[in-house]
């Protein structure tokens, strides 16, 4: 299952190129650990691991496979879904602009959108940079499903859904509370305000400076180049081994979670946060802004200990060092990207499985900075941590098993038979939804990107649906004269129509 590569003058474009590079560090305690972790889940789906050390790539392993009904191998090529580690991407492109005299970061939501009247909402109050390090305390759940899920939006209809933006009750303005929303606001205002839409920004302020040749904002570019993409899979699944049905499409990449990579790109990109490594592709002051912190807070994800946020990166202290980063997760998919600037050392890890994917990236990233800054043991505590990880996994995998079963066992509380639900249910700025009837009792629904047959509620009238693969929420009919006449989804509402 392992691949081994160098990345040498071959793969050596652009003006960042990583190089190959002899190095005494050892890897391949790790490069084991990881393929025994595989094998003792049963589950050989892939991982890519990028190590940099004071500008160059030292270290990749390719592990699993991309495709495992094909049988195709992670390789230097294989190109994953990242999603949330979009936001540096994003955020840089910002700041670049900012340096150009393009972007105000204290223009405020109300400038722009200035047609907009949005209630609960000092709008002139919100800045670009509130958006861009989640502190705006702004919520807007039609926006967030439309875009990073459905698929079902076009320009007017992104626009008229930046109405639909209230007050968080849980983050007020000025808090942390961390959310898609931001990013995808100023999207919306830069595709309606620049001659170039946010995709083709990143394409031409980032990646291609960097020459990032295996990177895009949109899949329908990277399935018509014929790159090899990552299928996304999960240990949950009830059939691990086949690939999860919700893919992404160009509907679906949205500004806050929007890019597919290869890992030797990513790493061209964390090359980039040292601009004393070569030369710079962005402005040193830039990149140094960019890794300032904006808001304080206190939080932790597994091993990472999280003190702030800057401009599309958590900032802490991790092993004794200032840490930046941030990880990207969405069914079957995590995404790592990492790196110490007082070190000159950085990391990429991906993933193209959900439920293992994020301990057992925590994991090698403690053995990669472990071995990167001495640390004494970390081969024995490593192994230790990695057994515990298969034992957990298995585990995991046993009880999500009985909760099948559990939320399969349900019985329907329905106020009138099966067929009283089916329909079209449509949403002025969401589009339709359809629910069909499958099977003896269930209900299948669809709606655009997402595709669901749903289990038995808990309430009457009440569905369970997983339009999100291993991630279930509820759906509410409401009933009368004998039939379904609209459903409730999350906070958001269609009308039945004939």
């Amino acid at each position: 299952m392992k691949r081994i590569l160098a990345l040498c003058a071959g793969l050596a474009v652009a003006v960042l190129s990583p190089v190959c590079a002899a190095t005494p560090l050892d890897f391949a305690p790790l490069s084991a650990l990881i393929e025994q972790t595989k094998a003792a889940t049963g589950l050989p789906s892939g991982t890519a691991v990028v190590v940099v050390k004071d500008g160059k790539v030292i270290h990749e392993g390719y592990y699993g496979l991309a495709d495992i009904a094909a049988g195709t191998p992670v390789t230097a090529d294989t190109v994953f879904y990242i999603a949330s580690a979009t936001k540096p991407f994003f955020a840089l492109n910002a700041l670049q602009r900012e340096a150009a005299g393009e972007l105000d970061m204290a223009m405020s939501l109300q400038q722009m959108f200035p047609q907009m009247r949005l209630e609960g909402i000092d709008a002139e109050a919100v800045t670009v940079r509130d958006l861009l390090t989640h502190t705006a305390g702004v919520d807007n759940p039609a926006l967030v499903w439309a875009t990073a899920f459905s698929g079902v939006h076009d320009a007017a209809s992104r626009l008229a859904l930046v109405g639909a933006t209230r007050r968080d009750p849980d983050a007020p303005h000025g808090t942390f509370g961390y959310t898609n929303l931001g990013y995808n606001l100023l999207s919306i205002w830069m595709d309606q305000h620049d001659a170039l839409p946010w995709q083709d920004q990143l394409q031409r302020a980032v990646f291609d400076p960097l020459g990032m040749r295996h990177t895009s904002t949109r899949i329908s570019r990277a399935q018509t180049a014929g790159w090899p993409l990552a299928k996304p899979y999960s240990l949950g699944s009830a059939q691990p081994t086949t690939a999860l049905y919700l893919r992404k499409a160009d509907g679906t990449m949205q500004a806050a979670g929007g890019m597919v990579a290869s890992a030797p790109d990513l790493a061209r990109f964390l090359i980039a946060q040292f601009p004393r490594a070569g030369t710079p592709a962005f402005a040193p002051q830039v990149i140094s802004r960019s890794q300032q912190r904006q808001v304080a807070l206190s939080a932790r994800y597994l091993d990472f200990a999280r003190d702030g946020y800057a401009w599309g990166w958590y900032t802490g202290q991790y092993k004794g060092h200032r840490l930046l980063h941030h990880f990207g997760g969405f069914a079957g998919f995590h995404a790592h990207l990492s790196f110490m600037p007082d070190q000159n050392i950085a990391l990429v890890v991906l993933n193209n499985e959900d439920l293992l994917g994020a301990p057992l990236t925590n994991l090698i990233a403690d053995h990669v900075y472990g071995v990167l800054l001495h640390e004494q043991g970390i081969a024995a505590s490593s192994a230790a941590r990695f057994l515990a990880l298969q034992a957990t996994a298995a585990q995991a995998r046993r009880n999500m098993a009985r909760q099948r079963q559990a939320i399969q066992a349900r019985p329907w509380l329905r106020t009138v038979p099966r067929d009283g639900y089916v329909g079209r249910y449509v949403h002025p700025l969401l589009g339709e939804m359809n629910v069909e009837a499958a099977g003896d009792q269930a209900l299948r629904l669809r709606w655009g990107q997402l595709d669901a047959v749903a289990t038995a509620g808990e309430h009457l009238d009440q569905v369970r649906v997983e339009f999100v693969p291993n991630s279930g929420n509820w759906l509410t009919f409401h009933v009368a004269d004998g039939q379904a006449r609209s459903l409730s989804f999350e906070s958001l509402s269609f009308q039945r129509v004939p």
